[in-house]
Formats: structure tokens, sequence, C-alpha cells
């Protein structure tokens, strides 16, 4: 049996203001999960710069304003540990093609409500997303 062991990774609740309303991004993975733009953190990079990297490489955007301060969440689970930042943006996504493996690792991006997104996402992503959520929405009170 293939020991293997996950990487840290980082990645950005990107959220965009629609009609009023703050909408997070979701990325349709291949296989057929929403996910968050993330990724593995490389060697000699920081949470943050992986962050940032990874959001411009998986859908293209790159104008971020981290309004709620750079607050992050670390989750440690059985699939890794993860560090998440929340930031507004009023570009709109593109899929890109993954410059490491010359695939495009999601179908689509689209805006999408913090219940679909969390009800269609990975399991590990759901504390990330609620606590997301809840920082966004205490803004708007």
């Amino acid at each position: 049996m293939q020991e293997y062991t996950i990487k840290p990774g980082a990645g950005i609740v990107v959220v965009k203001k629609i009609n009023g309303e703050w909408m997070p991004l979701g990325l349709r993975a291949l296989d057929g999960m929403l996910d968050i733009p993330k990724g593995v953190i490389d060697p000699g990079e920081d949470a943050f710069n992986a962050a940032v990297r990874e959001t411009k490489e998986e859908c293209g955007i790159t104008n971020l304003d981290f309004l709620w301060g750079k607050d992050l969440l670390i989750n440690s689970s059985s699939n890794g540990h993860i560090t998440v930042y929340v930031a507004a943006t009023n570009e709109e996504p593109i899929i890109n093609i993954n410059p490491h493996t010359g695939i495009k690792e999601h179908t689509n991006a689209s805006w999408v409500s913090w219940d679909k997104l969390q009800s269609e996402t990975y399991d590990f992503l759901v504390p990330c997303l609620g606590w997301a959520r809840g920082l966004v929405e205490k803004s708007d009170d």
C-alpha cells in the first residue's frame, strides 16, 4: 500500500456583491462538486501568497479586496491542512488551464448562494465556508 502525505494548502472564498447581496464564487470541479480557488503551498511560499496565486491560476481573478482584513481560518482534517481567506472582487471568473498540469481542473465558475456552495462542496470545506459566510454577513448588519 502506497503512503502519501497531503501537503498544506491555501485558498480564498471570493465574494462579489450582486443585487446588494454578497455571493460566493463556486468552481465546478471535474467530479461535479463545488470548490473554491485553492491549492498546494509551494516551497518558499506563504499561505497568503499561495492563496492569491491559486485564485489567479484557477479563475483568473486578480483584483482581490480583503475588506474583512486578512483574517484567516486554518482547518485541519483528514483531507489535510488548509488556510482560507475571504476577499471581494468586481471581476468575473475565467476558468484557466492549470499551468503545472496542462489541464482544466474546473468545468465552470459562477456566483452561487451560500447554501448551494455549502451543500455541494467537499466536507472539509464546509467549516471554512461557514466561517466565511459569518464574517461576510456580519459586516452587512
